[in-house]
């Protein structure tokens, strides 16, 4: 494991350096630091909203909590520590949901069963007003002359792609299938054997419909809550713009979003999508702008608001004295 994650890194480090290679680097960080702190505030600023109402999102879906504000403060701290896990550990973005899982027990004293429960439909929300946010992107992809070909092809094939996963990802929990495959090996004589995990199955199963079909709700407004969070990203990467005095329009920064959003969720393997992320800016922003300094310019603010919210997720999982071990 700790071999694959190393694979990983220097596959982003490469890539990272490939996509430098032809890029003004003078020139690309001189447009960063015309930013300025102000700039780089405001950026953090926009991604603060959009994750505190991610945050509610998650809340709204934990039933057993009442709607309040002092929840939404609780749900954004677990957030933010798991979230810091999730960056930087490379296991497809979900090294940090015990994390929140244990944390919502152990100080919370939510029920680890339901915790978990709602971890898993907050991703499948999140997922499903990422793959609206990406058709309206996709969309407008389509009718921009600055993107070639290609690209339109790449966007379609991963955009059909996280499409059908999160169908998949939904229909399991909707329809029950973890609890329907258990029975089936039950049948063949294992039952002895998924007895325990067929128990679980149907405990996260019954948990999933009741939310999903007596919570509606609740269900609507976590649904536009998560569609709000994506639509942040556009505004960030438009104030980006804005403060590189090179402004874009709301179209093309929805078009850089959905591009970014859309490699990143393929290549979660690398730790904070290194060299990807970078790529994908840059070859979007140059197709737009005719400037690659620009796109690594607004690759670099990007990385910067990263790293700001992952070091806030590890001082607020310091505060936690909690270990994964306590619940194995």
């Amino acid at each position: 494991m700790r071999i694959a994650k190393f694979v990983y890194l220097l596959l982003g480090v490469g890539l990272l350096i490939w996509v430098l290679g032809d890029i003004d680097l003078p020139a690309a960080f001189s447009r960063v630091a015309e930013v300025g702190a102000w700039g780089i505030a405001a950026v953090v600023f926009v991604y603060f909203l959009a994750f505190f109402g991610d945050s509610i999102s998650w809340s709204l879906i934990i039933t057993s909590v009442p709607i309040s504000l002092t929840w939404f403060r609780r749900t954004f701290v677990v957030r933010l520590a798991g979230e810091a896990f999730n960056n930087i550990i490379p296991a497809g973005g979900f090294a940090g949901e015990p994390v929140k899982a244990v944390i919502l027990k152990r100080r919370y004293g939510v029920d680890y069963k339901e915790a978990s429960a709602s971890i898993v439909m907050a991703r499948t929300i999140n997922m499903v007003a990422l793959i609206v946010f990406l058709c309206i992107g996709f969309a407008l992809i389509l009718e921009a002359d600055s993107l070639d070909g290609p690209l339109k092809i790449a966007a379609s094939v991963g955009l059909a792609v996280l499409s059908l996963g999160t169908v998949l990802l939904y229909a399991v929990q909707r329809y029950r299938a973890s609890s329907y495959v258990l029975r089936r090996f039950g049948a063949t004589g294992w039952a002895a054997k998924v007895a325990g995990a067929l128990a679980v199955a149907e405990d996260m199963e019954h948990r999933f419909v009741t939310f999903y079909t007596a919570h509606r709700r609740r269900l609507l407004a976590s649904f536009m809550l998560a569609l709000l969070n994506w639509v942040f990203g556009v505004v960030e990467i438009y104030l980006t713009f804005v403060f590189l005095d090179a402004p874009v329009s709301w179209a093309e920064a929805w078009m850089i979003e959905a591009l970014a959003q859309m490699v990143r969720s393929a290549v979660f393997f690398i730790p904070l999508a290194v060299g990807a992320q970078e790529g994908v800016f840059v070859l979007t922003i140059t197709a737009i702008t005719g400037v690659p300094s620009l796109g690594l310019a607004c690759a670099v603010v990007r990385r910067i608001r990263e790293l700001i919210f992952v070091a806030l997720g590890l001082a607020a999982a310091a505060f936690y004295p909690v270990s994964l071990k306590d619940e194995t």
